[in-house]
């Protein structure tokens, strides 16, 4: 039964959870969460810009669905692809029109480092930096910033972004390309005298 399933939790795999979680097995579900779910949390705060005092209620609600819909999952996208389609569907409802400024460390990733210990000047000069790719990013129209966030920041395939959002791979990389160029565009535009 499902118990033996979860009784060696660490070895069995996120679709055995899944299907576990399908059947009323809390542990699996609870398992799932613990796999997954800061980075859920992750995502959203860099996509949606969600409060952390939103995001926690997000990420439960997120779970909430996806042991709702478990039963439906059709195994053609990973478990992780699935999860996060679910958490920008259940997050679009909650907060949907709302833009907020990202934190400076959700940039730092898509920025080159400089010298090791950089001079206060260089410190001021990254933050502005950052400062202005986190508008740029946060000016993008919604679905090009969801793209360049699971892209480009969270690092998942094109194949992958593309099931999350139930959306062509083709779709996927125009958005990216169309996303990447806007981005070069206005902070070139910013540079200019």
């Amino acid at each position: 039964g499902q118990e033996e399933i979860t009784r060696e939790i660490p070895n069995v795999s996120d679709e055995a959870l899944v299907l576990a979680s399908g059947q009323g097995d809390t542990t699996a579900l609870r398992e799932l969460f613990l796999r997954h779910g800061v980075r859920v949390a992750r995502v959203l705060r860099r996509v949606r810009g969600v409060d952390d005092v939103d995001v926690e209620d997000l990420v439960q609600m997120t779970f909430i669905e996806v042991h709702r819909s478990s039963q439906r999952f059709d195994r053609r996208s990973s478990v992780w692809s699935w999860i996060v389609g679910i958490a920008l569907n259940v997050s679009r409802h909650h907060v949907r029109g709302e833009t907020r400024r990202r934190q400076l460390r959700t940039a730092a990733a898509l920025m080159p480092q400089e010298a090791p210990s950089p001079s206060p000047y260089q410190q001021a000069a990254e933050s502005q930096r950052v400062s202005r790719l986190l508008a740029a990013i946060d000016a993008l129209p919604e679905p090009m910033r969801v793209v360049i966030t699971l892209a480009d920041i969270e690092g998942m395939k094109g194949a992958d972004v593309a099931r999350a959002l139930g959306v062509s791979e083709g779709a996927i990389w125009r958005r990216l390309h169309d996303a990447r160029k806007r981005l070069q565009a206005r902070l070139t535009e910013e540079e200019l005298p």
